[in-house]
């Protein structure tokens, strides 16, 4: 199941879906990073870590009175920079090294969904207010990849 999801959420990010990353996640230029031949692209393991990890942060963040957007921009910043700087922005799935917005796109994508499965009913309402329409437009963009997201 979690194959399935990252795979879709992978194709959002090919097909270049906007999920309105956060401007100081994509600062950095958009071509694909250079890849060192000492780099390896992430491994679906790695990348679950990854993800596991900063939707934990996020989940902790939420009861801790941090906004959402802060939380969220700083869960992407720490994503897009691991694969970019560690896996040369190369991911499971990709043929080829992806850009940071890319990258972004696809992380924002998954970790919504991450969050949503471990602590999406326990959300403070201030976060709720921005989760839920991004949740909503990450499960549309995956019905409209061509299968919706499992709970």
């Amino acid at each position: 199941m979690l194959a399935k999801r990252s795979a879709l959420a992978l194709a959002l990010a090919l097909v270049g879906a906007s999920l309105g990353v956060p401007e100081r996640v994509l600062a950095q230029p958009q071509q694909p990073p250079a890849v060192n031949q000492n780099q390896k692209a992430a491994t679906p393991e790695e990348l679950n870590t990854y993800l596991g990890m900063a939707a934990i942060n996020m989940c902790t963040l939420s009861q801790t009175k941090v906004p959402f957007n802060p939380a969220m921009q700083s869960n992407l910043n720490m994503l897009v920079t691991v694969l970019s700087s560690k896996h040369g922005g190369r991911v499971p799935g990709a043929q080829t090294a992806l850009t940071r917005e890319q990258l972004a796109n696809g992380s924002v994508a998954q970790l919504v969904l991450r969050v949503d499965s471990l602590c999406g009913k326990t959300l403070p309402a201030d976060w709720k207010k921005d989760f839920d329409p991004l949740l909503a437009q990450v499960k549309q963009a995956l019905q409209s990849a061509g299968q919706p997201p499992k709970k």
